[in-house]
């Protein structure tokens, strides 16, 4: 399989596994020294011990992920915008925004960093 069908499928996956509440999944996709940001801005979660206490929050929060746009593929980086739905305890919030994830020659998660700010959140 090519690096551009591994990172589509790796996206694909990303965005399934949290409403499947499937946090191994998820950390599968990432390298051993993989980091996130999440939102720009914030403190970098490094290695699977921090990846794996992020991500917990947003299944336990019933995350569901949705493809807005085209996954952008370039080398071995990708961009895509989607729509994130999280239960808060007191209604829906909705986060769009634009993750861009650099990957390795398997087709792993690197890094991950995610682009939104207060005027690409709401709650319903």
């Amino acid at each position: 399989m090519s690096l551009e069908k591994k990172i589509i499928s790796a996206v694909n996956t990303y965005l399934a596994s949290f409403e499947k509440k499937d946090i191994e999944s998820i950390l599968n996709l990432f390298s051993d020294e993989a980091w996130i940001e999440d939102p720009i801005g914030t403190e970098r979660k490094v290695g699977r011990d921090a990846l794996r206490e992020f991500y917990q929050v947003g299944i336990d929060m019933k995350a569901k992920g949705t493809l807005e746009s085209e996954i952008r593929v370039v080398g071995n980086e990708a961009a895509f915008a989607f729509r994130m739905e999280v239960d808060t305890g007191s209604g829906i919030m909705v986060v769009r925004p634009i993750d861009v994830m650099v990957f390795n020659d398997e087709g792993k998660i690197t890094s991950m960093r995610a682009f939104f700010g207060p005027n690409n959140q709401s709650m319903s």
